[in-house]
């Protein structure tokens, strides 16, 4: 099947004057190793995926499920490519890579602190910019990170490359508009650069390249997120998906209670719950599943849980398909996941809320994550002296003494984001050479 083209202006580079003197890799190659090869991706190692990047054991971080984001997005890409000729692996690779990438320490704990923090520091301003971890993602890719060519700002990536790691390609408004006012993809400081992405376009429409970065992160999150909490015996999985004929009454009580917290968790938030459906799906992972025993450490159950992820992932995007229209690439083509398969992804996710997000112990360590947060947001807003070199320059250039603090702040790690919390309050001063700045 002949293989669509990007247009030029798809593939032009977001920084003007910037050329690129090698010829043999695409442009949306280069996105993936500028992306790649930024300090940005980097600090994804020391940043959460659901526990802290400190704890003990070998769980996820933004890191490793990025990597992983990719290379799923890339092999559905190339399963599409060769039915619909379109679209490019490498681009939508380059949008997985770097679609978590202004996320700040903590995770999700870390993002709520700065919104909240930012909006009660903006009380009174009447700006209902605040902080979001996809907005900040496009903050750093084309403000904060840095490439090799002087005087221009950002990573210089395609224009392709950017309107797919967007989300949701709208400003923040106010709290009349609860869906915009919750979740938001552009800072006001960044127009310049979104109006560029979009190219003239006024709509919310997002290109096939996000909707397929959009399902690899979902299938990705939940499969290797129930694999680490399995592994840890935090998700009882031998107890809800056991062997045909060994289901007993253990299992139904914990069935049971899953559904309970589920169809709780769904009223209180207005949304439809249908129980049959849902037990149905369970249903469905179960035959995926099939787990006999707690995880006790073996080679053997080693060797069973990758297998049952692999399997996993592989029931979740079995019927993919695109629906084309003029080209299937950017905004001329929609991914389609039958509902089944959403429904099942959605059951999945809940079930690490309620083994794992919702336990005490994690919400314990929740406060104190949003804490250190928080508390390092106010406490540079107040004394932009203690700004790094970087963030100062900018604070020169743009003069917004909050946005200049969120950024230096959303850029730590968790290891120096405790470090810096330490120094600051006193608790543990360090000495004269930690750069817990840097």
């Amino acid at each position: 099947m002949r293989v669509v083209e990007y247009s030029d202006e798809d593939q032009e580079q977001h920084s003007l004057g910037v050329r690129r003197a090698d010829t043999e890799r695409s442009p949306f190659e280069h996105d993936v190793d500028r992306i790649l090869y930024s300090t940005q991706w980097r600090a994804l190692a020391g940043k959460s995926q659901v526990v802290a990047s400190g704890e003990l054991g070998i769980y996820h971080t933004r890191l490793t499920h990025s990597m992983k984001v990719a290379q799923l997005g890339r092999r559905i890409a190339e399963r599409m490519l060769r039915r619909y000729g379109g679209p490019d692996p490498a681009l939508v690779e380059a949008a997985c890579m770097a679609h978590d990438i202004g996320h700040p320490p903590f995770g999700h704990a870390g993002e709520n602190a700065m919104r909240i923090t930012m909006d009660s520091l903006r009380l009174g301003e009447g700006v209902p910019d605040s902080f979001e971890g996809n907005a900040q993602t496009l903050r750093v890719l084309t403000y904060l990170a840095a490439h090799k060519y002087s005087g221009h700002r950002g990573l210089h990536l395609t224009r392709a490359c950017l309107d797919a790691s967007m989300k949701y390609p709208w400003l923040r408004t106010g709290p009349e508009d609860a869906v915009r006012h919750r979740k938001w993809g552009v800072y006001a400081a960044d127009r310049e650069a979104f109006d560029w992405i979009r190219a003239g376009r006024d709509d919310d429409a997002v290109p096939v390249e996000e909707q397929i970065m959009d399902w690899a992160d979902d299938v990705t999150y939940v499969c290797h997120d129930v694999e680490d909490f399995y592994r840890t015996g935090l998700i009882p999985l031998a107890a809800l998906f056991p062997p045909d004929g060994q289901a007993c009454a253990d299992s139904e009580r914990e069935t049971a209670a899953f559904l309970d917290y589920v169809q709780r968790k769904r009223h209180a938030a207005d949304v439809p719950f249908d129980r049959d459906s849902a037990r149905a799906r369970l249903g469905e992972v179960g035959g995926t599943l099939i787990v006999p025993t707690p995880y006790l450490g073996r080679h053997d159950d080693a060797v069973a849980v990758n297998s049952r992820t692999a399997d996993l992932i592989s029931f979740l995007i079995a019927d993919l398909r695109l629906e084309v229209g003029d080209v299937p690439i950017r905004h001329g083509a929609r991914l389609v996941v039958p509902d089944d398969k959403r429904e099942v992804c959605d059951l999945l996710k809940e079930l690490l809320w309620f083994y794992v997000v919702d336990r005490p112990s994690m919400r314990s360590l929740r406060h104190g994550k949003q804490r250190i947060v928080a508390e390092l947001l106010r406490w540079t807003y107040e004394a932009c002296e203690l700004l790094p070199a970087d963030r100062a320059e900018e604070l020169q250039l743009h003069g917004d003494r909050l946005r200049a603090a969120a950024d230096h702040v959303a850029s730590l790690t968790e290891g120096q984001a405790i470090a810096l919390h330490r120094r600051l309050s006193g608790v543990a001063l360090g000495s004269l050479s930690d750069n817990v700045l840097l």
